[in-house]
Formats: structure tokens, C-alpha cells, sequence
């Protein structure tokens, strides 16, 4: 008896160390920042520094092959939106909730030590808006006064993944997620002020556990 169980652990330990299919929660606290540009930049309008968010969900990893993952799921992301311009009297901050649903290759290095790969993801984000709010502004009417309902992101992550057991692992990595849309739909008419364009960015720690 004891042999078969030997046995049939070991065919279980190769089929996970050959390519095994993944689901997995990840929480990634991150710092939200936007780039605020126009057709013509001498409005001197920037955006309105960095604030604290947070990304978390589920994640499912498909194994292509042993090193090649194709990475997807369904994370809720909320993220800063910020305009300021001193000389109109501009500075307003929107909160923008999304889903977000990641498609990222996912390479894996490996064994640099015992149970442990170095990895890295890149790919892209699509972004459905959940909701949005004003949380400062310092006019009574908006700059900034309806954004797009999608978007789309480019991402580049490093980190390292730990197996805690035969079917278990354990992650921690950073990531960079670029905007590639611009956020904002309609904007107060003024001549001012030309069309302008903003794009979400995160810097985020990414940790989680996959099954």
C-alpha cells in the first residue's frame, strides 16, 4: 500500500512540475498616478500628485508549458484621476472604479533555489468603469466632466513564486501598468483650454496565493 502511495505521489509531483493549470487571489496595494497632456502643451495643466489604491481578485493562470503561462481573471481596481492648473483656477480629484481583466503572457525562470522561480508578466488590461466621485475640487463646476466607461493598459511585472506544498504557491512581485486610453470623455468648454488627453498609471506591490 505504501508503494502505490509513493507512486502515485510521485506521478503527481511530475505532473505539477510539468504544467499545471492555476487559480489564485491577488491583492496589490498601489500607488495611482495620472499623465495629463493637451493638443497644445501650454496650458500648463499637470496632474495632482500620487494616491494610495488598491487591486484585488481572482486570477486564473493557464499552463501553456512548463515555463509559459497564459495569465487572466477578474480584479476590481480603483484608481486617481487629478487635473490642476493654478492660473484657472483648475484642481479637481476623481476616484474611478473598475473590473479589470488582465490577458498577460507569464514566463517563469527555473529554480534558482529549492521550490522557488523567479517570473515575469507582461500583457494587457482592459478596464470596464464601475463608478466614479468627486473627492477634492476647489471650483463649483467641473473641469473634468464624464469619462470613458473602458480602457486599456499595458503591464510589465517581475517577482518570485514559492511552492509551500505540492499544489500550492505562494507570490510577491512588483508591477508596472501603463495607460494606453485616455480616461477622459468630456471636458468643461472653455478657449482656454484645449481637448485634453489623461493616462492612468500604477506602480503596485503584487501578493498573493494560487491553488
Amino acid at each position: 500500500m505504501k508503494k502505490y502511495l509513493l507512486l502515485i505521489l510521485y506521478f503527481a509531483g511530475i505532473t505539477h512540475g510539468l504544467a499545471q493549470d492555476q487559480f489564485g487571489i491577488k491583492i496589490a496595494p498601489s500607488l495611482s498616478f495620472s499623465r495629463v497632456h493637451t493638443n497644445l502643451d501650454t496650458t500648463g495643466l499637470s496632474s495632482d500628485g500620487v494616491a494610495l489604491r488598491l487591486k484585488l481578485g481572482a486570477i486564473y493562470d493557464l499552463a501553456i508549458k512548463d515555463s509559459y503561462y497564459l495569465s487572466t481573471g477578474l480584479l476590481f481596481g480603483a484608481q486617481q484621476a487629478s487635473i490642476k492648473n493654478a492660473i484657472l483656477s483648475i484642481e479637481e480629484e476623481h476616484e474611478l472604479q473598475y473590473l479589470q481583466v488582465p490577458l498577460l503572457l507569464k514566463l517563469y525562470t527555473s529554480e534558482v533555489r529549492l521550490d522557488t522561480r523567479l517570473y515575469c508578466e507582461l500583457g494587457f488590461i482592459g478596464a470596464l468603469k464601475i463608478n466614479d466621485r468627486v473627492t477634492k475640487l476647489t471650483e463649483k463646476q467641473l473641469f473634468i466632466q464624464k469619462f470613458w466607461a473602458w480602457g486599456l493598459s499595458g503591464l510589465l511585472g517581475f517577482g518570485v513564486e514559492y511552492n509551500t506544498s505540492l499544489f500550492t504557491s505562494v507570490f510577491a512581485g512588483i508591477s508596472y501598468q501603463r495607460g494606453l486610453t485616455s480616461m477622459l470623455g468630456k471636458q468643461r468648454d472653455t478657449d482656454s483650454v484645449p481637448k485634453v488627453f489623461s493616462y492612468a498609471d500604477f506602480v503596485s506591490l503584487d501578493v498573493g496565493i494560487k491553488f
